[in-house]
């Protein structure tokens, strides 16, 4: 089956130069997995985008089609939704097959290459080919394409004159032969003002984008989730599961177990740290749920020899679960040496009173402000992490303050309420 539909009857209302009952349609798909919407499978892109569809299911601001595609995960979690029109993308078994064999070959073939950007390249060209048509009879009066650049094709195909909106959640490195697409879209929302710059530029491949033409739009998390857990009971059943003592200090490092996030470099902060007091929580995986071994994984392992007994993986841990994480760690040290384009990770680390040492990437430091330790990405990094781990271990009661000051400024500025009015702010008016 190729299409699959679920219907709903939202009841829009004017605000933010919106008209009652416009009709705005989510494009998304990729090609790194299948990451549905809603995020039944996680992903950074496709989470952020449950956000707006929970915003717009509570605030019935316009009538809102998701585009996605399926998962029977995600169809049973969209019926949380009722005021959304989801329209789900099945591909068949021939596609999915094919995935299957090309993700094998090009891991087999490019072992040095990250192969995880082709898990679903299949899946991805079948969206494209069937939504094309979406866009003829779907009469929308705001379309938005969601991060994947090969979606433009989906305008190109379909010859689309409405207005349409890209949302870059990464900094675009190619333009699948689309950079006409880029040039005309109504508007570019990006996830953090370095983003916004990069795609001015006249090198990047779909730039360069009219200053005019970017919107900043800072991602959220959901505060009511993403809180501290005062249970003990649960606290204390989560240090036992990875053998912490009752007086051992907890850094905790979450993320993709890719060398662009730094976990070595966390790993070799913690051996020149010496300290038989502190345990290392290293949580993620490469692929959603997936414990797939590399080459860079393998080289945590042999870092975390070195360190004794000290380092617990715990794999893939569920958003649902990721709270209780945060928790229980004393620090988070997200130590990204990559041009990282915002800081969801550390945003979550923070609205769980968990203080945050981090790295001066990318858009990181307009998501962390003043109210994390952002150090420098250079050759000291490794020493300067141990520094800065040693230093916040040592404060006390200044570390109490800290993190009372990080909750308040992600709730303030990252909830999941603001970001909706903000997404509404810039795709309800065309520039002037």
């Amino acid at each position: 089956m190729g299409l699959i539909q679920v219907y709903a009857k939202p009841v829009g209302k004017k605000g933010d130069g919106l008209e009652k009952y416009m009709k705005v349609g989510i494009f998304i798909a990729d090609s790194n997995g299948g990451y549905p919407v809603p995020a039944s499978k996680g992903g950074a892109v496709s989470t952020l985008i449950e956000h707006l569809v929970k915003g717009n299911n509570e605030e019935k601001l316009v009538d809102m089609d998701i585009v996605t595609i399926y998962d029977p995960k995600a169809e049973q979690m969209s019926k949380a939704y009722p005021n959304i029109n989801f329209i789900w993308i099945k591909p068949p078994a021939v596609v999915k097959w094919l995935d299957s064999v090309f993700f094998f070959l090009v891991r087999k073939a490019f072992k040095n290459m990250k192969a995880v950007s082709y898990k679903s390249l299949f899946s991805l060209l079948f969206y494209i080919l069937k939504v094309k048509s979406i866009l003829k009879w779907g009469s929308y009066d705001k379309v938005v394409l969601e991060n994947n650049v090969p979606l433009a094709w989906i305008i190109k195909l379909s010859k689309y004159k409405g207005d349409y909106y890209y949302h870059f959640h990464n900094i675009p490195r190619i333009n699948a032969k689309c950079k006409d697409v880029f040039q005309n879209c109504t508007a570019i929302l990006c996830v953090s003002e370095f983003v916004a710059k990069q795609i001015q530029r006249a090198d990047n491949p779909i730039g360069p984008i009219s200053p005019g033409k970017t919107k900043v739009l800072y991602n959220c998390i959901d505060t009511d989730h993403f809180s501290r857990v005062k249970d003990q009971s649960i606290i204390k059943m989560w240090k036992r599961k990875y053998g912490i003592g009752e007086n051992e200090k907890v850094i905790v490092f979450v993320g993709r177990l890719s060398a662009e996030k730094g976990a070595d470099k966390l790993l070799e902060a913690a051996i020149k740290l010496n300290r038989k007091d502190v345990k290392v929580l290293i949580v993620g995986s490469l692929i959603y749920n997936v414990n797939i071994q590399d080459e860079y994984q393998q080289k945590l392992h042999e870092l975390a020899k070195r360190s004794g007994k000290q380092v617990k993986f715990t794999g893939y841990i569920s958003q649902k679960e990721l709270p209780i994480i945060y928790s229980i760690a004393d620090i988070a040290v997200l130590p990204s040496v990559w041009d990282e384009p915002a800081g969801l990770t550390m945003i979550e680390a923070m609205a769980c009173g968990t203080p945050v040492i981090t790295t001066n990437a990318g858009g990181i430091p307009e998501y962390v402000g003043k109210y994390g330790v952002v150090v420098d990405r250079n050759s000291d990094l490794t020493d300067d992490l141990s520094c800065r781990i040693t230093d916040l271990l040592s404060m006390d009661s200044n570390l109490e303050h800290m993190e009372d000051a990080g909750v308040r400024h992600v709730k303030d500025k990252f909830s999941y309420k603001e970001y909706i009015m903000n997404f509404y702010g810039c795709i309800g008016k065309q520039n002037e």
